[in-house]
């Protein structure tokens, strides 16, 4: 059931283009708007490299990522040039990092808030479990 939860909520995540990015750190409390993908279910952003998000994202403290439907709270993993062309995020935001200035950025997602709306009667939250966590 956990998995069908979160495969809808990845669908969710899949069918906006972009989100919003809130971040605080050592730059303070950053908002601003990023393209977002899923792709291998994960969750890949771009991130201009120049943004004070960045000084952010490097602390790895947890971070969200808003939409009119959803909010997505998770931990963020800044991709270096060379895990940029080594993982599974969508070659279009790997082509866009490389060519445009941006910073891939994977988010582990922790826990997720559906608002309701059309079919869903009423808001949920689904908790994700980071695969790592599990025991063997």
């Amino acid at each position: 059931m956990l998995d069908k939860l979160r495969a809808t909520a990845l669908e969710l995540i899949a069918q906006t283009p972009h989100c919003t990015l809130s971040t605080t750190g050592l730059a303070g409390l950053q908002a601003s708007n990023v393209v977002c993908a899923v792709h291998a279910d994960c969750v890949y952003m771009l991130v201009p490299s120049t943004a004070d998000h960045i000084v952010n994202l490097e602390q790895g403290i947890e971070v969200v990522l808003t939409a009119p439907l959803w909010q997505l709270r998770g931990i963020p993993l800044l991709l270096d040039a060379t895990q940029q062309m080594h993982n599974t995020a969508p070659s279009e935001l790997r082509r866009q990092a490389r060519t445009q200035g941006y910073t891939i950025v994977e988010l582990f997602p922790l826990r997720m808030h559906i608002e309701a709306a059309n079919q869903r009667p009423y808001r949920e939250t689904i908790d994700f479990v980071m695969r790592e966590a599990l025991p063997a």
